[in-house]
């Protein structure tokens, strides 16, 4: 076996793997806070000091996710890529 100083290893899409964090976190905050899921017409009187903060943290991923997407939008498109400029024509699932 060779020894190196270094490990070179293919490190994919910097984009996708932030969105994947993303992703990860929401579950993770929804996981520990059910009361994210209720409608926002439907008051929590006493939010606890960790609802508070999730809900802080929720709005700074939204901002963050549309900043990716518009990060997306000005990257050029590879030949073969053909995605649909109006983001309500795009459907994330392949199927």
């Amino acid at each position: 076996m060779l020894r190196t100083d270094s490990i070179s290893l293919h490190v994919p899409e910097p984009l996708a793997l932030i969105d994947a964090t993303l992703l990860f976190t929401v579950q993770v905050l929804l996981a520990r806070h059910p009361e994210l899921l209720l409608p926002p017409e439907v008051p929590v009187l006493h939010p606890s000091p960790g609802l508070r903060a999730a809900r802080c943290l929720l709005d700074g991923i939204r901002e963050l996710h549309c900043a990716l997407e518009t990060y997306r939008d000005f990257l050029p498109r590879a030949p073969g890529a053909h995605r649909p400029l109006g983001g309500a024509d795009f459907d994330d699932i392949p199927f």
